[in-house]
Formats: C-alpha cells, sequence, structure tokens
C-alpha cells in the first residue's frame, strides 16, 4: 500500500457536554474537556492508527498548544516533515457544545493559521505523491488550494466537507474527487436536495455521481450510510450506538474507507469495517485497530438495501 497525504487542520478541542437540557443564553452545568483533534489530524491519527504510512500536511504555531499537537501527531505515527510552521498566529480552537445526548448543538472554530498552506506548501507534497497513493484534504483549506491540489493530484484523492458552509469550496473540483464523505446536512446543502427518503437519498446521489464523483459516502447519523458509485446504491445500517462522543465519528469512518480501499477491498467491503470503526469510535473503544474493529464487526448487526 502506498503512502497517505493528509492535508487538513489541526485544534485544540474544548468540548462541552451538557448534564441536562440545554438552556441558551443561559450557564449549562455540564463536563468540559480539552484534546487534539481536527478533521485533517482525525483522519491522520486514524490512519496511522490502522498501520498506514501517514503523512499530515498543517500548519502548526509556535505557541505552547502548537508545540504539544506537533508532538503529540509524532507520537501518533504521523510524519509531520511536510508540515510548516507560524510563530505569528495561535493554534486553531475547536469550540464545540454537545448535548445531553452527546450531540453536537453548537460550534466555532478559529483556524485563521490554515490560510498560511499556500500553493508552494502542497505543491511540494504533489510533487513527491506517486500513483498508488492517496491525498486526504479537509475543507477548511481555502478554495483556491482545495482546487489545485485536485487538479494537480497524481493520485486518489478524498475529501471531508467539514461543514455546511465550508463544503462549497469543493464546488468547482467535484469532477476530480475519488471519495467524498459530507454528512446528511453538508450533501443537503451541496446537492440542493432534502434527504427524507429513499428517492431523494438517490437523487443526492447522483446529483455528486453526474458532477464527476467516483465514490460518495454521506452519513445519515441514527439512519445510517449512503453509499453510490457509478455501479451500485445502497444504505447500510447498523445497531443502536452507545453513544461517548460523536466528534471524530465521520473522520475516522473516512480513514477506515480509504485504507481498506487502496488495500483493494470492494466498497461494499471497505464500508462495512469503516462502519465497524466509526461506531467503535463514537462509543469510546479503546481498540480501534484492524483486529480490533475485525473482531467487533459481527457485533455491530450490519444491514443493507438497494436504493
Amino acid at each position: 500500500m502506498g503512502r497517505i497525504y493528509v492535508i487538513g487542520g489541526a485544534n485544540i478541542d474544548i468540548l462541552g457536554k451538557s448534564t441536562g437540557s440545554l438552556r441558551m443564553f443561559d450557564s449549562n452545568p455540564g463536563e468540559i474537556s480539552f484534546s487534539f483533534g481536527g478533521v485533517g489530524r482525525n483522519i491522520a491519527r486514524g490512519c496511522a492508527a490502522l498501520g498506514a504510512d501517514v503523512s499530515f500536511v498543517t500548519c502548526f504555531s509556535g505557541d505552547h498548544y502548537g508545540r504539544l499537537m506537533k508532538e503529540d501527531c509524532i507520537r501518533e505515527g504521523i510524519r509531520c516533515s511536510d508540515s510548516i510552521d507560524a510563530d505569528d498566529l495561535p493554534s486553531s480552537i475547536y469550540l464545540a457544545i454537545l448535548d445531553r445526548d452527546r450531540e453536537m448543538t453548537l460550534a466555532m472554530s478559529d483556524m485563521r493559521i490554515l490560510d498560511r498552506l499556500d500553493k508552494n506548501t502542497v505543491s511540494h507534497v504533489l510533487e513527491k505523491a506517486r500513483p498508488d497513493d492517496m491525498i486526504i484534504v479537509d475543507c477548511n483549506l481555502q478554495e483556491e488550494i482545495l482546487a489545485y491540489i485536485f487538479r494537480n493530484a497524481p493520485c486518489p484523492a478524498a475529501a471531508d466537507p467539514v461543514s455546511t458552509v465550508k463544503a462549497v469550496r469543493l464546488k468547482n473540483c467535484l469532477d476530480r474527487i475519488s471519495i467524498l464523505k459530507p454528512n446528511q446536512y453538508e450533501a443537503e446543502e451541496m446537492s440542493g436536495i432534502r434527504i427524507t427518503d429513499p428517492a431523494h437519498a438517490s437523487a443526492a446521489l447522483d446529483h455528486f455521481l453526474n458532477a464527476g464523483v467516483r465514490e460518495v459516502i454521506i452519513s445519515m447519523a441514527d439512519k445510517g450510510i449512503l453509499f453510490g458509485s457509478g455501479k451500485e446504491k445502497f444504505r447500510m445500517t447498523h445497531r443502536i450506538v452507545l453513544a461517548d462522543n460523536v466528534t471524530g465519528g465521520g473522520d475516522t469512518l473516512l480513514s477506515a474507507y480509504c485504507i481498506r480501499r487502496m488495500n483493494g477491498s470492494t466498497p461494499r467491503e471497505a464500508l462495512r469495517f469503516a462502519v465497524s470503526a466509526a461506531v467503535m469510535k463514537i462509543e469510546g473503544r479503546r481498540d480501534l485497530c484492524t483486529a480490533g474493529i475485525e473482531a467487533n464487526m459481527d457485533q455491530m448487526m450490519i444491514t443493507e438495501e438497494t436504493i
């Protein structure tokens, strides 16, 4: 298997988990935690945990948090030699409020530092990449840089839209995307189709496929996963998830899927593995390695239906 180049954000995540019903415009009792995150970083970590050779391309601040994040990536087995540093900007911060069901209710991010990732930085990575490698980007990057990456990638390239606001940055390069993984709201924003039933689910998948995307994965929370390619379209569901924290579940899904596809698995096989990995991540499981995921796949109660 080739190398995976992940280009995107690394954050300090501050999560507030409410212990009761959230009340707006008021102070809510809860639990507050700090951790390392960022869509790009999470995807890179997921790939490294599954044994991939991963190079993470981001911009680290020279402040205390930036040094901690880089050290953590290296400790997790992620190469950071293709990343750059910026001493004049603060580290990227992601702040999220989760309700008592551990669903994200509101979030805010300060990712100005990623604007330093310019064409010179990514062109160096594109020159190194080989046809059997894979590039995975998150849409924290500027639209111009995303288009440059997809237009010049010498290997398959995957994308995570990150949010409804940032998803539109992919509008001019859908025809170059090998794997696209939006959630329901991002897919609806990008396609203009509200996904309320199988017919609309099929239409949403067709929107991306007709635009040139090779494989589309739409995560639908507790309603399962929609998948579409030029050969098939189906919905995959799993057992009820005992959520500990839903943050990072989609990142794990994409990293696990990409690795299995690079290893030669069919989309259906890769998605079953990826769904199992995502469920385990959301439930806070510690055995997120290839052997651990494979050992738990039979417990996921995965079902499929054609759409």
